[in-house]
């Protein structure tokens, strides 16, 4: 162990020397040098990786792995490249770090706000967010940008399109996460009948209907406040489907107001309405408009 411990640090000061009399430029040349032909071997494990048959889950972890330490290896090359004449190198940094500031200030507020994301952990890979008119499943959280799967907001449903927003705009804006505390939201759904329609036999089909197809999700409601109290003062305490009624440009309207889980609210409406379309054609004086 002692010999190998020797061996590297006689290759790191004869490195050290090779470079010591180097100037600015060079060295600076040399430094995007090593970064392409690390960038280039790194390229060439990812392939590899991705000819393997080995789970796509596990593959992401290990790519995700290779990137941090493909940038631990750059700058291991560089230490030897730069320590040489620390004069120099501070003030070649103190000169071009005041260009750097200001030309990639949004670069630089990306990788704080990754620090903050990875640290503070606001939301992780997996939740469900929304920021502005954005929404999607996180799938990657990286340096730069955080890439999401995007869902329509009206259906909850995936569109198939990946996006990348830049970290620092996750800080700048208000984030919605829909399933990292508590899982669940409320949504509505809008029966409307003509002026003549049996309203109340029509309301207690729908009630009936609604705790067949919803009351299993309010048990689960339930169970997950509980959990989430832990942290946050939730003070929910009618979890159950509930129907208003009230009369809009001249019909009967029936809103049933449930909770249904934040990728499954389609689904839920979908079941109720076809039951709905079902039990109410039965009836001659419940009239749908």
């Amino acid at each position: 162990m002692t010999e190998a411990m020797n061996t590297v640090q006689h290759i790191l000061t004869e490195w050290t020397a090779k470079f010591s009399t180097d100037s600015i430029i060079k060295k600076f040349l040399f430094s995007i040098i090593a970064y392409i032909l690390i960038r280039i071997a790194f390229k060439a494990v990812h392939f590899l990786i991705d000819r393997l048959t080995i789970p796509t889950d596990q593959a992401l972890k290990v790519k995700k792995s290779l990137h941090y330490i493909r940038r631990l290896v750059f700058i291991l090359c560089l230490l030897p490249i730069w320590l040489a004449n620390m004069r120099n190198i501070l003030t070649f940094m103190g000169l071009f770090s005041a260009g750097l500031a200001f030309a990639f200030k949004d670069v630089i507020s990306s990788i704080l706000g990754w620090v903050i994301i990875v640290m503070n952990k606001p939301f992780q890979t997996g939740d469900r967010i929304q920021i502005g008119n954005v929404a999607g499943d996180i799938m990657e959280i990286n340096t730069f940008y955080t890439t999401i799967l995007e869902v329509n907001q009206s259906t909850t449903q995936s569109t198939g399109n990946f996006i990348s927003i830049p970290n620092i705009k996750l800080l700048m804006e208000p984030v919605f996460n829909e399933t990292k505390i508590f899982p669940y939201a409320w949504g509505e759904l809008y029966i409307y009948l003509t002026l003549d329609s049996n309203w109340e036999l029509a309301k207690d089909i729908l009630q009936k209907i609604a705790g067949k197809y919803l009351g299993a999700i309010v048990e689960e409601a339930k169970e997950s406040i509980t959990d989430a109290w832990k942290k946050y003062p939730i003070f929910y305490t009618k979890l159950n489907p509930m129907i208003y009624t009230s009369i809009e440009q001249g019909r009967i309207v029936l809103t049933l107001r449930f909770m249904a889980g934040a990728r499954n609210a389609r689904n839920m409406q979908h079941q109720v309405y076809e039951e709905v379309l079902k039990q109410f054609s039965v009836y001659e004086d419940i009239k749908l408009k």
